[in-house]
């Protein structure tokens, strides 16, 4: 009997409810198979490139088409994912073709220009180079996205203008939630006036995404250095209210505290020459004496004589000059509102918390105007404000539970491997005793076979029943003669049936 009438017979030998459960266990050992090869081949992607303009996402993707290697547009089709195992040599490959390239030729432009193109093609293909090269290098500060410039020059002619001048405009698309600060404006209209022959900076325009005028006609203080001595003012400001609020949390605890100083920041550089004369040190550099004589008639005897001494003298002068710089702060103004009762905390119990109560304030509201006095160094030209308020309790922080997938997803591989393994088990243990007994039968009708080929077959344990005694004694004892293993194998078979 080859394998599958085995198999057959062992389907015949099973009953309709284990029928049922074999199919159940197949089928399933089948579905969760395909589900779990499919999930086996799926590729771990990772990225390959990010922050891609459409036309180079379409390049590259391509190029991984045209190699039959799989891949993924993510983040609106600017991000390609590829095999995280290929990563690192399908960048090496694509580097190799120029991929990706960026959408900006810059001075790349010139590298396939044909021969005899024109004057005018040529300065239209250096301004565009130019253009591409500011906004990649505009690019590369922190915050930008994208950027775009277009430069406008007069056109030269005999009756050049001179009211036309050289402009420039600049549109950035910033990052999410990025705003720059007016010391990174004045680096790019400084950047892009540097680099264009004629430009000056007031004519640089600069525009955000969002259609906001960040910089050109009426922002020339951005140029002057307004904007630095802006960034230097608020940076002062939260020093000293940080400064503040560090020192009266300590005392009286945290999110009781709230401190704003306004500064006023000199913004003018002023240099000033003074001479000191010291009368009293005086050194003599000059002296000059003369005398004058004159003698009468003869017979009168009278003569007169002058003398006159004359010394200059050199007075002591210092010179000292001094500079003053912009950015001295002449006055601050402070306002602040502390919460002066008890703390009292939900880890109290009822004798903490009237001690506590009983206590008071945990200061008095001159000391903390005296301390804010005192560690800001204010004059009596400065002002301060102190109001004591009791604050809001804050809200209860909502902790952000982690999302429950992944633990389910790794639960029901491991209970989808655990089924898989029992429901073989089990079929295996169907098969084993179906085939066993179908053994047991084959055997018992060999035997039979072999028993009846040298005497006469012997009875069935059914048919027995009033069978004459001394045949079945004579028929036993010639089967055990002739073939004792086969009779015992008979009768094993008896057994089991019984």
């Amino acid at each position: 009997m080859n394998f599958f009438h085995k198999i057959y017979a062992v389907w015949q030998k099973v009953s309709v409810i284990q029928k049922a459960l074999l199919t159940g266990v197949l089928l399933t050992f089948i579905l969760v198979s395909v589900v779990f090869t499919k999930w086996a081949k799926q590729p771990d992607f990772a990225v390959l490139f990010s922050n891609l303009a459409v036309e180079e996402a379409a390049k590259i993707t391509d190029k991984l088409s045209e190699k039959s290697i799989p891949y993924e547009l993510r983040n609106g089709g600017t991000a390609v994912y590829a095999p995280r195992k290929d990563i690192y040599q399908l960048r090496a490959d694509l580097a190799k073709e120029g991929l990706p390239g960026g959408s900006r030729g810059g001075y790349k432009l010139f590298d396939d220009e044909k021969i005899g193109t024109s004057p005018f093609v040529q300065g239209v293909n250096l301004q565009r180079a130019l253009q591409d090269e500011l906004a990649n290098s505009i690019q590369m500060i922190e915050g930008i996205d994208h950027a775009r410039v277009h430069i406008v020059k007069p056109q030269n002619n005999l009756f050049k203008n001179e009211s036309q001048q050289t402009t420039a405009s600049v549109v950035l698309r910033l990052r999410p939630g990025v705003n720059l600060s007016p010391g990174s404006i004045a680096a790019i209209t400084r950047l892009v006036a540097g680099s264009v022959e004629g430009l000056k900076s007031e004519n640089v325009t600069v525009v955000d995404g969002r259609g906001n005028l960040l910089s050109g006609n009426g922002t020339e203080a951005i140029d002057n250095g307004a904007s630095m001595v802006a960034d230097y003012k608020e940076r002062v400001e939260r020093n000293l209210e940080k400064k503040v609020e560090d020192m009266l949390t300590a005392a009286i605890g945290a999110g009781r505290v709230s401190v704003k100083v306004s500064a006023v920041v000199n913004t003018v550089s002023t240099k000033t020459t003074r001479e000191n004369y010291d009368k009293k040190n005086m050194v003599p550099t000059k002296e000059e004496s003369s005398s004058n004589s004159e003698v009468a008639a003869a017979g009168n005897g009278n003569e007169k004589k002058d003398k006159s001494n004359v010394t200059e003298y050199a007075v002591g002068k210092t010179v000292e000059q001094v500079i003053q710089l912009a950015g001295g702060i002449e006055s601050l103004s402070v306002a602040a509102f502390v919460d002066l009762s008890p703390r009292i905390t939900a880890d109290m119990n009822d004798t903490a918390k009237a001690e506590a109560l009983a206590k008071g304030k945990i200061m008095q509201i001159t000391d903390v105007e005296q301390i804010i006095r005192t560690a800001l160094g204010l004059t009596e030209k400065d002002t301060i404000k102190v109001v004591e308020t009791t604050f809001a309790p804050p809200k209860p922080v909502e902790e952000v539970k982690a999302s429950p997938w992944p633990m389910y997803l790794g639960i029901a591989k491991n209970a989808s491997l655990g089924i898989m393994a029992v429901c073989a088990l089990l079929a295996l243990r169907i098969f084993a005793k179906s085939a066993g007994a179908a053994d047991t039968a084959e055997q018992s009708q060999s035997a039979a076979a072999g028993v009846s080929a040298g005497q006469p077959a012997m009875m069935p344990m059914q048919s027995m029943t009033g069978v004459d005694q001394n045949m079945l004694r004579k028929q036993i004892s010639a089967a055990l003669q002739s073939n004792p293993a086969a009779v015992r194998q008979l009768f094993s078979s008896w057994i089991q049936e019984k």
